[in-house]
């Protein structure tokens, strides 16, 4: 009997990205720990082999997807700062490309909570070698949050002094709301989450001693909808479809 080949490749060489999709989708079908490199293998209808040939085992599979969630995260970050609309140069650009920043974050967060809780996991640690991915430009999401900070300085809305270690500052405050949200403890849809990063960028401006109306009007000045209230106040999470 002639030997069965096995199928490896996928248009031309995609199968990674193949078990890289189906990896996502099985971390918010059954959990990080719910299912095997076999399994993900199978079902992109490849033997055990062949997916072994791109991943030596599954916590390198999850690091890859924490990599590939990395530089999808740079990359609507990047997409989000072009739209920013103000001149170059100016305090009220450095403000928006911050909030452009936050929101992308948020927002990614959001529409790929699989992929953000494994780019969030301890797998890239536990695989060693494998790093964040970057965007279009080469930087990573920390790097461009880098950039957006640095900006406020040049433009002179902060100070050397307090810009020292505002990654930290401003990090934190984006990623507990996206964490809050993905875990569905606040109620919001996509109007109300723009305020509420409205407002979470406003309070990094004035952590920093920035004036917070540079981010625009936020939901206490009662705009952009009634704002976030904690799960059950309402009858199901508004955050609209996710997807992975």
């Amino acid at each position: 009997m002639t030997p069965r080949l096995e199928r490896d490749t996928y248009h031309h060489g995609d199968l990674r990205n193949a078990l890289l999709e189906e990896a996502a989708r099985l971390v918010g079908e059954r959990g990080a720990e719910g299912f095997s490199l076999r399994e993900a293998a199978r079902a992109v209808g490849v033997s055990p082999t062949a997916a072994y040939r791109h991943f030596a085992d599954k916590t390198a599979l999850l690091a890859a997807v924490a990599s590939d969630g990395f530089s999808r995260l740079a990359a609507a970050m990047e997409k989000a700062t072009a739209r920013v609309t103000a001149p170059a140069g100016s305090t009220a650009r450095a403000a928006a490309a911050l909030a452009a920043v936050g929101e992308a974050y948020v927002e990614f967060a959001v529409r790929h909570p699989s992929r953000y809780r494994v780019m969030f996991g301890p797998w890239m640690g536990e695989a060693g070698d494998c790093a964040p991915g970057v965007g279009p430009s080469g930087k990573d999401p920390y790097r461009l949050l880098v950039d957006a900070l640095d900006d406020l300085v040049a433009c002179g809305a902060v100070t050397a002094g307090a810009r020292a270690g505002a990654e930290v500052l401003a990090w934190s405050a984006v990623h507990g709301l996206a964490a809050l949200l993905v875990d569905g403890l606040l109620d919001t849809g996509p109007r109300e989450r723009a305020g509420a990063i409205r407002l979470v960028v406003r309070g990094v401006l004035a952590g920093l001693g920035a004036d917070p109306e540079l981010a625009g009007p936020g939901l206490a000045a009662g705009t952009g909808g009634p704002g976030p209230q904690r799960r059950g106040t309402t009858s199901a999470l508004r955050a609209g479809p996710t997807r992975d």
